[in-house]
């Protein structure tokens, strides 16, 4: 497939990385408006592949990774900047066994994959859902049901509330129909799903309160279809009743006989068909309507917001620094001077590495709303595990080890998939934390990081030495620091 846009209409690619399914979206702007150029999808049911200890089986694996290089050319050749592929419940809860299948995975795509939390998902799929909504604003209740989880999203032309529940329809296809039956007599497995489901939906029933209720992805789609004679019309309480019965009767999975059911949905119907019953008995819905877009549509509007000046991690770092009471003027000087630094030390650095060194400084000081002593740690544990919309559970980890290592002792941690401390960001950190470790401005003019073979050197004006004297001394600990990770630094002056 050609992958070069005309002048002013670029295209982008989104991939979902789906505990059922793989969805691939090629799309690209025309007067503002978003056109499908290419969609693909394969059935792989990555959640059947887990075991008790969540290690990846490696014939679903190679079944995954099949899917990938069928997609493979459609996103190859695209700037890196306009392609997002994303993991979403399986490889959340996946154990770091599955690393090799995301490195596999990635050297087919020549993409990296992000794994996301479960409430950026939830923001994703809103984000679609409501580029295909029409009329006036109005409060919506968006659900989506996937293999591994079901979201919930809450919102008028932005989310007020996201949820994510770990109710999936390949996990309850394992858990309640794995033997394939479904009447048992005086055991019924649809019926025993459908109340799991409604007991994990107990505190979630205000969501669909006065609210427009728009379903989104596969099993709802499909239960639409069966319902609509295959067209994605609402899906009405009265006929998803009849339905539910009808499936219940049926004494086993391949027994059920349905219309525009495709043969590739079928083996995860029941389970899908008895969580949105239970959605809709639980949140008490009466109508709910289809829409043709979820979260694929959804990354492609971020990748698009993020080229043009409306990248949502920008917001979000800006609301954590409001909410965290950080002094802005200071985030500003270190992240000026580690900048200026990391441009001395990587002339040619990438984009996402200036970024990600900017938003470590602005929140570098995020835990002194809570503790003065123990800042850098807390610090870190709320930006590790805080929502962070737009943001992917490695950006947000990478984050965490800069903000921890700010100072003092450089902790050891392992790495893993996505997650690779970044010396040289981190020392220019660092560097620009000691600079302006009195909250003064400090011009470095004259200093100058560079690399000295596998360490660094940092040239010192001795004039700039002798009027801040502290700092000399805070230098020095900085040699020691890094000679216990066996990184030499070096401190020479002119």
């Amino acid at each position: 497939m050609d992958n070069n846009a005309d002048a002013g209409n670029e295209r982008y690619a989104a991939l979902d990385l789906g505990s059922n399914s793989f969805h691939l979206l090629l799309a690209e702007f025309r007067d503002q408006r978003m056109v499908r150029l290419h969609t693909d999808r394969a059935m792989v049911r990555l959640a059947e592949g887990l075991d008790s200890e969540r290690n990846l089986a490696p014939d679903v694996a190679e079944r995954a990774l099949e899917a990938l290089r069928r997609f493979a050319p459609v996103i190859r050749g695209l700037p890196a900047d306009n392609v997002r592929i994303v993991g979403t419940n399986t490889l959340r809860i996946a154990s770091t066994q599955a690393d090799g299948f995301l490195e596999a995975a990635e050297a087919i795509l020549g993409a990296p994959i992000e794994i996301i939390s479960g409430i950026e998902e939830a923001r994703l799929i809103y984000s679609g859902v409501m580029a295909a909504a029409e009329g006036p604003p109005r409060l919506r209740c968006v659900v989506d049901i996937g293999g591994g989880s079901t979201e919930f999203v809450r919102g008028v032309e932005s989310p007020r509330q996201l949820q994510s529940v770990n109710v999936g329809c390949v996990a309850f296809n394992r858990r309640f129909f794995d033997s394939g039956k479904i009447d048992l007599g005086k055991r019924n497995s649809f019926t025993r799903a459908r109340r799991a489901a409604q007991a994990e939906l107990q505190e979630l029933r205000h969501m669909a309160d006065e609210a427009l209720v728009i379903g989104a992805s596969g099993t709802i789609k499909s239960v639409a279809r069966v319902l609509n004679d295959g067209e994605l019309l609402p899906i009405h309480r009265r006929d998803l009743d009849k339905l539910a019965d009808r499936v219940a009767n049926c004494k086993t999975v391949a027994a059920i006989d349905l219309p525009h059911l495709e043969p590739q949905r079928r083996p995860v119907f029941a389970a899908g068909l008895a969580i949105l019953h239970g959605i809709f008995r639980e949140l008490d819905i009466e109508v709910m309507h289809v829409s043709p877009f979820a979260i694929r549509e959804g990354i492609v509007h971020d990748l698009a917001g993020r080229a043009h000046g409306g990248d949502r991690r920008a917001d979000t770092i800006s609301n954590l620094m409001e909410k965290g009471e950080i002094d802005r003027n200071q985030a500003k000087r270190v992240a000026n001077t580690a900048l200026q630094f990391f441009g001395q030390l990587n002339p040619h650095s990438v984009t996402s590495q200036r970024r990600m060194l900017r938003w470590a400084a602005d929140l570098h000081e995020i835990g002194l709303a809570l503790s003065h002593s123990n800042f850098r740690k807390l610090g870190a544990f709320m930006i590790e595990h805080a929502d962070m919309a737009g943001f992917s559970r490695s950006e947000q980890e990478n984050l965490a080890y800069l903000v921890r290592n700010q100072r003092g002792d450089i902790k050891a941690v392992q790495e893993h998939y996505g997650f690779h401390p970044n010396n040289d960001l981190l020392l220019c950190l660092r560097l620009a934390c000691i600079v302006h470790r009195d909250h003064m401005d400090r011009p470095i003019d004259g200093l100058a990081l560079s690399a000295d073979g596998p360490g660094y050197r940092l040239e010192i004006p001795s004039d700039w030495l002798y009027d801040n004297p502290a700092i000399e001394d805070l230098l020095e600990l900085e040699v020691e620091c890094w000679a216990e990770k066996n990184i030499k630094l070096t401190l020479g002056s002119s």
